[in-house]
């Protein structure tokens, strides 16, 4: 069949426009799989970059005990990670927060404090009613324990204890708080005890950490009786460490602590016993009525 020019024409301009379609089709598929592959590209590059990192999911205090449970895992990229960010596995039962942790805040080694009480063989839970408290005390405070002579002498008897307030019925209690004591501790407050009820005018008190996480432990300053030391000497449920750390502690400065200790003690020679007994039976009075109070309460319940 013979074409007419003018079919001819229109055919060649049809073949002319599919020719240019598919040729503008192709450009735009190649340009598109060249941003395709550069978009992929930078996808991986960025992922290389990327790090899973572990972020405060609660507000966590200076000095708290951060557990797996307030930490969330997130990826993050680039300038955004730390180069000390904390690795999950070197957090332990002991690890605390330095400062103030905000919830978000991707965690660092730097915030992290993985020294602790420990879980000394000796480690005990003891309870203590005749200290006076501040009045702003609170669940997970860190505090020094300290006497206070009645010539003004301050010692340390204690150091950096993390309290626990009692609570009964769900009110806290007003005058009881629980500490972990090791045996050499617990030695050493109860002779600390004795002498605050001997000498009236002394005073068990207490002193907070400020930033818990950032301010190191103490030294205690408080040295007991010849007496407590010979039992300590004695006792096989203190460890060598603590048992090396305060007899040195003793002989650098028995002669200047006890003797002015023992000098303000003998003032009281005549009424000391009577003080302790008096001081004692208030404690127990103490103990007695807030356990009272527990058993109500439980069995209320």
């Amino acid at each position: 069949m013979v074409m007419n020019p003018m079919q001819r024409k229109a055919n060649n301009y049809l073949l002319i426009g599919v020719f240019v379609t598919l040729l503008i089709t192709g450009s735009i598929i190649a340009i598109l799989f060249m941003q395709l592959s550069k978009v992929n590209k930078q996808i991986k590059t960025q992922e290389a970059k990327m790090k899973k990192v572990y972020v405060v999911s609660k507000d966590i205090k200076s000095g708290e005990v951060i557990s797996t449970s307030s930490l969330k895992q997130v990826l993050v990229t680039g300038d955004a990670i730390p180069s000390n960010a904390v690795d999950i596995t070197s957090i332990t039962e002991e690890t605390t927060a330095k400062i103030d942790l905000k919830v978000g805040t991707v965690l660092a080694t730097n915030m992290i404090n993985e020294e602790g009480e420990g879980t000394s063989v000796d480690l005990r839970t003891q309870e203590y009613n005749m200290i006076q408290l501040p009045g702003q005390i609170k669940n997970g405070d860190y505090i020094d324990i300290r006497l206070r002579m009645p010539n003004g002498t301050d010692y340390i008897v204690a150091s950096k204890k993390k309290v626990t307030i009692p609570t009964i019925d769900g009110v806290e209690s007003l005058n009881t708080i629980k500490v972990n004591m090791t045996e050499e501790e617990i030695l050493v407050m109860s002779n600390a005890i004795v002498e605050a009820y001997w000498a009236p005018g002394s005073i068990l008190y207490t002193s907070t950490y400020v930033e818990p996480g950032m301010q190191d432990k103490a030294t205690p300053t408080y040295l007991p009786s010849d007496k407590v030391i010979q039992l300590m000497n004695t006792d096989p449920n203190i460890v060598a460490v603590a048992k090396n750390e305060l007899f040195t502690r003793y002989n650098n400065t028995a002669s200047t602590i006890r003797g002015d200790i023992t000098s303000i003690l003998n003032n009281y020679a005549e009424d000391g016993l009577d003080n302790v007994q008096a001081g004692v039976q208030e404690e127990i009075t103490k103990a007695r009525e807030e356990r009272q109070s527990y058993l109500e309460a439980l069995g209320g319940n």
